[in-house]
């Protein structure tokens, strides 16, 4: 996705009438790595690779997890400091599985094999 993330049309669009809990991660470009200043990161990805391989994430999550609902984003292109990289957003009747199927969607997303990034220094 190159455009922003849309928290709010993520909450909209979530199923949670039944759930206790909706936790929701959002991932930022951090303004410095390993010291370094950084102007910019460069998200590459194959659009249907990538969106591929977020419905298998999301797929792998509800089978582990009882969830009621799940939403990935994962942005690419040229992203500056402060700006949104990813978002995971998961409903689920308690707290204990939506933290912790959260946590595994952002883990998974930071580690996806479709999307290639380069950091850009001062």
């Amino acid at each position: 996705m190159r455009r922003p993330v849309s928290l709010e049309r993520v909450l909209k669009s979530m199923k949670s009438d039944s759930s206790g809990s909706l936790v929701i991660h959002i991932g930022v470009v951090r303004p410095s790595s390993e010291g370094k200043k950084v102007v910019s990161i460069e998200y590459q990805a194959e659009k249907f690779e990538g969106e591929k391989e977020l419905f298998q994430i999301a797929a792998e999550i509800r089978d582990r997890w009882e969830i009621q609902d799940i939403a990935l984003c994962r942005r690419i292109g040229n992203l500056k400091a402060g700006e949104v990289i990813l978002l995971s957003a998961v409903a689920a009747r308690h707290r204990k599985e939506a933290f912790e199927a959260c946590e595994e969607a952002v883990e998974r997303m930071r580690n996806m094999t479709s999307v290639k990034k380069r950091e850009i220094f001062v």
